[in-house]
């Protein structure tokens, strides 16, 4: 399905556009090397990035018009492209750092309602009220202790798995060609 590099092991991902500008949004104004890449673009290359095993190395090959050919331009989008990828890793460490006090807070209000539950049972009188708020506290706890490994286990290894693709795509070799 993809083609590999013999000498490196890697896998291409090939992507065919008409203008280096085709690469990146064409609603962002900023600079180049400071531009967004197009949704299609970057979830072309998310899609076949999911697709190969990450023990791969990658390569990203752009396939241009042989008479747009501009070593400065090619340049400068080389940067965008290594730009966009490393704010994406900020941004997913920055939610893998979220999940993580997330996951720490509903770690301690689950031990903390789980606690004042059971150390409260020998010493509150049984009634109607104090039954429905140490069961409260009871439900409440698990379904704080729910929420942790649910973020931990789930949401955060999702994120981690995202995190290792783009620190990937972020090394990957880019290579313009010419057709």
């Amino acid at each position: 399905m993809y083609k590999t590099n013999a000498e490196t092991d890697g896998f291409i991902i090939e992507v065919s556009v008409n203008s280096y500008n085709e690469i990146f949004n064409g609603w962002d104004p900023s600079p180049v090397k400071r531009r967004d890449l197009d949704p299609e673009v970057m979830q072309f290359i998310e899609s076949c990035a999911t697709d190969i095993p990450l023990r791969y190395p990658l390569e990203l090959h752009f396939y241009l018009p042989a008479e747009n050919r501009d070593e400065e331009k090619e340049r400068l989008s080389e940067e965008g492209i290594r730009n966009n990828f490393s704010y994406s890793i900020a941004l997913i460490r920055s939610s893998l750092a979220d999940i993580r006090k997330k996951t720490m807070v509903y770690a301690v209000a689950a031990f903390a309602f789980l606690t004042v539950r059971y150390m409260s049972r020998p010493i509150v009188p049984a009634n109607l009220l104090t039954t429905i708020l140490t069961e409260g506290l009871s439900i409440g706890g698990w379904v704080f202790l729910w929420e942790a490994f649910s973020l931990f286990f789930f949401a955060g290894q999702e994120t981690s798995h995202q995190l290792k693709r783009f620190l990937r795509l972020l090394h990957a070799k880019i290579l313009f060609k010419y057709r």
